[in-house]
């Protein structure tokens, strides 16, 4: 990880993943209680939901089933037991939406953006912080993208959701094999290759 560690990650020297909630669209469920737990308030329709997680670098580490779209990111990433891969000395950042300090193991840290509470604006200390969370969560958002380019994410039909969460994790692969999401990252590979 560190060999690979790109320049813009270089105030999160300690960052091992960057892990961000990405949902698609799915069939009106059948069963009455699936409807509710499928609905997603935050995009106003049905659909299934999936914690991705990538390295600094860019390259897809872990990615968990697809779970409904009312379900938190915290309940996800409890679920998926993502969090048991890291040691002491780690760091994961994140969005606000993941306030899981209390599921990390001892010694690993989370970085996420401040939250403006009881006053009108961030300090300029705040905003830095911020924006240096923002150029690392960038990448995870990239990734996130390019996995719904693949046109079978574009809507899963109802006779195709047993299979929703394999065929989310084979594009999610799929991603893995394109070229990086980073320029500096892209630039080692074609030494390489």
């Amino acid at each position: 990880c560190q060999e690979s560690m790109p320049k813009c990650f270089s105030k999160f020297p300690s960052c091992r993943l960057v892990m961000d909630a990405t949902e698609i669209t799915q069939d009106v469920p059948r069963r009455l209680d699936e409807k509710s737990l499928n609905y997603s308030s935050y995009k106003s329709r049905y659909t299934a939901k999936s914690v991705v997680s990538v390295a600094p670098n860019g390259t897809i580490v872990h990615v968990s089933d697809l779970y409904p779209g009312s379900t938190s990111d915290v309940a996800i990433v409890e679920d998926s037991k993502i969090l048991d891969q890291l040691v002491p000395g780690d760091m994961v950042i994140a969005d606000k939406g993941f306030t899981i300090q209390r599921l990390l193991p001892c010694g690993v840290t989370l970085n996420i953006p401040p939250f403006l509470t009881n006053k009108t604006q961030f300090t300029a200390e705040e905003l830095t912080r911020c924006r240096d969370i923002a150029r690392a969560r960038i990448h995870v958002e990239r990734v996130n993208q390019r996995i719904k380019c693949f046109r079978i994410l574009d809507h899963i039909p109802q006779h195709m959701l047993p299979y929703s969460s394999i065929i989310f994790k084979v594009c999610c692969s799929l991603v893995n094999l394109q070229s990086p999401v980073l320029a500096e990252v892209a630039e080692n590979y074609k030494i390489i290759v």
